[in-house]
């Protein structure tokens, strides 16, 4: 199973056709049959292109966006698949069409596919039919009908296995948020200095309000590594838990906890959002992994068993 990173980046035509084939032929003609006739046509020319790359720069997805509106060659290598790769093409090319106005967007999605794009709001229309003797149903996507980046539901909380790579903070954002929306009781988070650029957004703290409110269950645990910054600015989740202090703690971890580089959070027992070092903008996030986040879990607690309230903190705008 392949672990390593991957980035996204337009591919220009005809200069990295030859990175596209690596992908788009294994997939499309090799795998599902698809004759070369039809793979290659003169849409290649005109198209916005994307392909993921490993890091080695090896070509691992593509995708491509027509004028029309029209999304397809969604490819992704076999040894890269339920990592996220399809996921970071689609939401590209959904910020691409942004950039460039199109708002109205549609793609012929293989059957076994639908679940994948109905996820991010694709409707599905019509009766099936068939490509290189295929099924496929046509979807739309209405930009101006949906809600923004950060409300989108990418997985199902503790349902979908998915492991998805975290590369940008806009990726840490997103999952951030669509995690503890879906959340029923728990919230563990594990940070060096509350990442303002990751929780303190008005969507994460809008989705950490909602589980505060959610049930009378309902308990958010915090640990901050590294205060100096949150005192000096503020942040939205220490104002949050000054209101909510039944159910919003926030503590200080021991000095022998002081040390630990991983920063992560944790969604009731079966979530997560991971970064081996604080410092580091690439993670890693799954929405249904029970055994990692049960060693998160112990990790946080002994943490938290042997963490002082931070009065500092406490004090903030009082």
């Amino acid at each position: 199973m392949v672990t390593n990173d991957f980035t996204i980046r337009q591919a220009i035509w005809p200069d990295d056709r030859e990175l596209l084939r690596q992908v788009r032929e294994p997939v499309f003609i090799e795998e599902q049959g698809v004759p070369e006739r039809m793979e290659w046509d003169d849409d290649d020319i005109i198209a916005y292109h994307l392909l993921a790359l490993d890091n080695q720069q090896q070509p691992i997805g593509t995708a491509r966006l027509l004028g029309s509106g029209q999304i397809g060659r969604m490819a992704v290598l076999a040894g890269w698949r339920n990592q996220g790769v399809g996921t970071a093409l689609l939401l590209e090319l959904l910020q691409q069409a942004n950039r460039v106005g199109q708002d109205q967007l549609f793609l012929h999605a293989q059957t076994a596919a639908e679940p994948f794009y109905a996820k991010f709001g694709f409707i599905a229309e019509g009766e099936i039919f068939h490509e290189a003797d295929i099924p496929h149903r046509k979807m739309f996507f209405s930009l101006t009908d949906q809600p923004s980046e950060d409300d989108l539901k990418l997985a199902t909380l503790g349902k979908d296995d998915e492991l998805f790579q975290l590369n940008r903070v806009e990726d840490h954002q997103i999952h951030a948020a669509s995690m503890v929306r879906q959340a029923k009781r728990y919230l563990c988070l594990f940070s060096y200095d509350l990442d303002p650029s990751v929780y303190d957004t008005e969507s994460f703290h809008d989705a950490v309000k909602q589980l505060a409110m959610r049930s009378k269950f309902s308990r958010i645990r915090i640990l901050v590594q590294n205060n100096t910054r949150i005192v000096q600015q503020g942040h939205r989740l220490v104002d949050l838990a000054q209101r909510l202090p039944s159910v919003i703690e926030i503590r200080k971890p021991s000095d022998e906890h002081l040390d630990i580089e991983e920063n992560f959070l944790l969604a009731d027992d079966c979530g997560y959002l991971y970064k081996q070092q604080a410092s580091n903008v690439k993670g890693t996030a799954r929405y249904n992994n029970r055994h990692f986040v049960s060693r998160l879990q112990s990790t946080f607690d002994e943490a938290w068993e042997y963490g002082v309230p931070d009065r500092e903190l406490a004090r903030l705008h009082l």
